[in-house]
């Protein structure tokens, strides 16, 4: 994270150090009537004169004819932004050369996907020198092997008059700077240092999680990469720098990769949103939205390839700007939702999109041309990465937290609970609740009797059975005891009719313990349940040491509750007053009289849930009470 603080700082930097030199150089020619070409590095836009070919046919002679006459418009701006054109445009700038000797320089374009360049150099005698280039003429035919579409020219001395030509099919904007040896390899330097900065901070992050996804499997990161990846091709790919190592004689061809590669950013940011924000179980109806959004996407993609390349490439940055807007749109409904990762999504999205649109409307010419407005979607996207790598870590993070939870809590509650935080979880409160314990009958001579590996396989058999119930009843498991469970209602989500929830899940428990125990019985062997249920006040929080900590209940009712299930006999449920007076109206209550239980100083009433004769194989398991292992019972 240091290396990408101090990219971005550069990056800053870099943008204070370019942005003030082309005012500067603009001051300084204000009111020359030519171009004095003897300077190191001069930006040619603010004193060139433009004639618009709308038909594409005039000659470098006509349009100095226009030029003379008085018909060409002086721009007086540091870059042209017609918007999209099907017009050429002509630029006319005087150049001035003082010195007694030609002067060598090179004519630097920008942007990078300006298709037809064309330059004539008229010397003061009539010689001319004439120059052909752009996107769509391959690599080799530059100049300089640099990304920009560059010409050396010699300026003759006592000056010459410069025509560009320039047409493309993509968004027109152009600014043209003419400078000597040394400056152009400034230029160069100053590019490697910002590209490389830029391109190493996103690879950093990108190698960073492709490693955690190498590590742990987590599919978000491999999300996370792919987008990435597509962003850093794509914005490699429109700014030049892999025209040289790709189809670089085939330039037709690269520009259609070109717009290929900002369609697969756009729907590689989607997807990585479908499974970063887990729309498909936290927000359903935006899931299906955001797949029919993909699906117009995809069709897109085609249907604007039948309209050719402009048509494409048009389509292909419109949906960058939609892809902002949806990505934003879905980290605020996530966000509604109490989804916390959403906070860093949200504040990502929204610099990608900032960036990504004040660039794609100043390419579009909706906003005039300036270095930061193009390069606004590089600060913004490299924001967006840092912030989405911190937000990947957070949900993360929550998977885990939401895995611990689910050890006591059901998906649904476990889900709910993700919203507190962890301090509102864990700190100590008083409760209502309502306790059920159930332990085996027969299970300590039965481990006398069989193996390890039969013993783990019908506790396995028994939890597994047990604990789906506790899932469907949205009942929070406090642990786990061998052959003996804590479960209870009521926190850390309130529920309506406790009472009622708690016994309707043990009789379904000894249902399905009545189902499972026929399949013992095959195997040679029988077991039996017994249950107790109480309520009452409870002390509620995190219990254990730092880095050891569970999610417990202490108080008179687990000792009531584990004392009741203690008596209990097999297939046995019994109540506490409390817990009968809840639900005597649901189920039929028999009162069993009061019991002396160990740890309650007087005897204690108690009820049973009326229940059809055992079957044979329950009532041969011994029917006297059965000690199960203290669950932080109090007074024992």
């Amino acid at each position: 994270m240091r290396f990408l603080a101090i990219s971005i700082t550069l990056l800053v930097f870099w943008f204070g150090q370019q942005l003030p030199a082309a005012a500067g150089d603009k001051e300084g020619q204000s009111g020359s009537p030519s171009v004095d070409a003897s300077q190191a590095r001069v930006s040619l836009m603010p004193l060139a004169s433009m004639v618009k070919d709308v038909n594409a046919s005039l000659t470098v002679d006509e349009v100095l004819a226009l030029k003379r006459n008085g018909l060409a418009t002086e721009l007086d701006q540091g870059a042209f932004s017609p918007g999209y054109s099907s017009a050429a445009y002509w630029f006319l700038v005087p150049l001035r050369n003082g010195r007694g000797e030609s002067l060598e320089r090179i004519l630097v374009f920008n942007p990078i996907w300006l298709d037809d360049l064309q330059a004539t150099l008229v010397a003061q005698d009539g010689a001319v020198e004439r120059f052909s280039g752009g996107d769509s003429v391959p690599f080799s035919h530059r100049a300089e092997a640099f990304r920009r579409v560059n010409f050396a020219l010699t300026v003759p001395p006592g000056g010459a008059m410069l025509v560009v030509r320039a047409a493309t099919s993509d968004p027109f904007f152009i600014g043209m700077e003419l400078m000597d040896r040394t400056a152009f390899e400034g230029l160069a330097a100053s590019e490697a240092l910002y590209f490389g900065l830029l391109y190493g901070g996103l690879l950093s992050l990108l190698l960073f999680n492709l490693v955690l996804f190498l590590t742990s499997h987590e599919r978000t990161y491999l999300a996370y990469c792919v987008w990435l990846a597509a962003f850093l091709v794509m914005h490699a790919t429109y700014n030049g720098h892999t025209f040289r190592w790709v189809l670089p004689e085939s330039p037709q061809l690269y520009s259609w990769f070109s717009s290929v590669v900002i369609y697969a950013y756009s729907f590689f940011g989607l997807a990585f949103a479908l499974v970063f924000l887990d729309l498909k179980n936290k927000l359903p109806v935006a899931h299906v939205w955001t797949l029919r959004l993909l699906s117009v996407l995809v069709l897109s993609f085609f249907v604007t390839m039948l309209g050719g390349y402009r048509m494409h490439v048009i389509s292909a940055i419109a949906w960058v700007v939609i892809f902002g807007l949806g990505a934003f749109t879905l980290g605020w409904l996530s966000l509604q939702r109490r989804n916390k990762a959403a906070v860093l999504y949200l504040c990502a999205s929204t610099a990608g999109l900032l960036g990504s649109t004040f660039t794609a409307l100043t390419v579009m010419s909706v906003l005039p041309y300036s270095e930061l407005t193009f390069r606004a979607v590089d600060i913004g996207i490299l924001i967006d990465a840092i912030m989405l790598s911190l937000a990947l870590s957070a949900r993360i993070a929550q998977v885990q937290r939401l895995e611990r939870l689910r050890r006591f809590f059901s998906p649904a509650v476990a889900d709910k609970l993700l919203s507190a935080t962890t301090q509102e979880l864990y700190q100590p409160r008083h409760r209502e609740i309502v306790v059920l314990f159930l332990d085996l009958r027969g299970y300590t001579a039965f481990t006398v009797t069989y193996g390890a590996d039969e013993v783990m396989r019908i506790l396995g058999e028994f939890h597994a059975a047990m604990g789906k119930l506790v899932i469907d009843h949205e009942a929070t498991l406090e642990r786990f005891a061998g052959d003996s469970m804590m479960i209870f209602f009521n926190d850390p989500v309130e529920v309506s009719d406790p009472a009622k929830k708690a016994v309707v899940m043990a009789m379904q428990m000894q249902e399905e313990f009545s189902r499972l125990n026929d399949i013992w019985r095959q195997r040679g062997y029988s077991l039996a349940m017994g249950i107790g249920i109480a309520q009452g006040m409870a002390t509620i929080g995190a219990i254990g040491f730092e880095g050891r900590r569970d999610y417990a209940a202490i108080g008179n009712v687990t000792n009531l509750a584990a004392r009741l299930c203690a008596e209990a006999h097999a297939g046995q449920i019994l109540l506490s007053s409390v817990v009968a007076s809840h639900v005597e109206h649901l189920v039929p209550v028999k009162n069993i009289g009061a019991l002396s239980l160990k740890g309650f100083s007087e005897p204690v009433p108690c009820f049973e849930i009326a229940r059809s004769p055992q079957k044979d194989a329950a009532a041969s398991i011994e029917s006297i009470p059965h000690s199960i292992p203290n669950f932080h019972v109090e007074g024992c």
